[in-house]
């Protein structure tokens, strides 16, 4: 009977360790959504004030530009600041070409959000973006593309789409 009792006693000590764990791994993910979150909030105002540049400077790619130079002088600085010394790669370190593509794909976004920004206003803009990011970003998980763990699409996942195009389609034809 004791033995019995000692079993139940450590499948109970094995189930609330399992609790603790998903717990913690729940509010860390909460958490860090919500870093993701309030770092967002700020693409809004720079969707502005990028739009605004690009109709001041009557140049978008000008616009970008200033944009992007803004930006690397401070990452510059930054990285600068806080390595030891000029930073390199690790040595015997290879970086495949797609990986150096992403200034480029920030520029086309941030381009097209500031031409699009002064003619649409920013929530129509920023919608459509969200819409077609996650869309983007279900594909990408789907099929693992760029070495990312594979995460299959489900229904749930297409009715959140479908939620955000949704949205999108509200706040579109919101004043009517």
């Amino acid at each position: 009977m004791l033995n019995h009792l000692n079993s139940g006693a450590a499948t109970l000590n094995h189930l609330n360790r399992i609790q603790v764990v998903w717990t913690e791994f729940v509010m860390k993910t909460a958490l860090l959504m919500l870093v993701a979150a309030l770092a967002a909030s700020i693409i809004p105002v720079q969707s502005v004030v990028n739009g605004r540049l690009g109709v001041l400077t009557e140049n978008r790619i000008l616009a970008a530009f200033i944009s992007f130079l803004g930006g690397t002088v401070i990452l510059g600085l930054l990285t600068l600041t806080t390595s030891k010394g000029i930073p390199s790669l690790p040595e015997g370190t290879s970086i495949p070409w797609y990986l150096c593509t992403g200034g480029l794909l920030g520029a086309v976004f941030v381009t097209a959000v500031l031409s699009l920004v002064p003619q649409i206003g920013t929530a129509k803009v920023l919608a459509a973006a969200i819409v077609g990011q996650l869309i983007m970003s279900l594909i990408v998980d789907h099929f693992g593309l760029l070495n990312v763990p594979k995460d299959p699409v489900t229904l749930k996942k297409v009715f959140g789409c479908l939620l955000l195009v949704l949205g999108t389609v509200l706040i579109q034809f919101g004043k009517q």
